[in-house]
């Protein structure tokens, strides 16, 4: 993604409210978005812990990235994890620097992505090991719909290549490099976020 550093030590509210803004215009001028004129795409992060915080985030037009501190009632996707995690996904730690990319990129957004991502419902849980034995645990909530669930667990380093479109999904299923539970069907309508 973009070459702007960031801090380790970086505040959660430091990081959304005026980090997150430079990484999506650094990373529009090089993508455009198309498609999206007039419509508002709605994320909101929640990051646990005693110094961690909830925002929301909302892309107008494909061009206008908004940042509020607190929680949005429809956002479209939810996503929530806690301080360690989100340190180590900001700062690019064993292979989890694309969890959080994929979510300011705007290579992302496209209005059949949207469109796709307006009818998902349900959870899914990342678990990602890493090389240190710890995993990333994250949830991402869509269109505020509890069911149905599903979990995905694949190494840290090979998600990260997956999204990349390093790694195929299906040829990472049938070689038991990407084990999905719970719901299938949640799990297919996903492929969409991966390059």
């Amino acid at each position: 993604m973009s070459n702007i550093e960031i801090p380790a030590d970086i505040s959660v509210k430091k990081y959304f409210e005026e980090i997150v803004p430079q990484l999506f215009q650094s990373e529009l001028k090089n993508r455009p978005v198309k498609g999206m004129e007039g419509i508002d795409f709605k994320l909101q992060f929640k990051v646990t812990g005693d110094n961690g915080g909830t925002y929301s985030v909302i892309v107008k037009n494909g061009s206008d990235l908004q940042v509020t501190e607190g929680a949005i009632p429809d956002a479209h996707l939810s996503f929530e994890l806690n301080e360690k995690d989100w340190r180590d996904s900001i700062t690019g730690k064993e292979g989890a620097a694309s969890v959080m990319d994929m979510f300011f990129n705007p290579s992302m957004l496209s209005r059949s992505k949207y469109d796709s991502l307006v009818g998902v419902k349900g959870v899914m849980n990342l678990v990602l090991p890493r090389e240190s034995g710890d995993p990333f645990n994250a949830k991402l909530k869509f269109n505020n719909a509890d069911i149905p669930v599903s979990t995905m667990n694949m190494k840290a380093a090979e998600y990260a290549a997956m999204l990349k479109g390093q790694i195929n999904p299906v040829t990472a299923f049938m070689s038991g490099k990407l084990k999905i539970t719970g719901d299938m069907g949640l799990a297919m309508k996903l492929q969409m976020f991966i390059k």
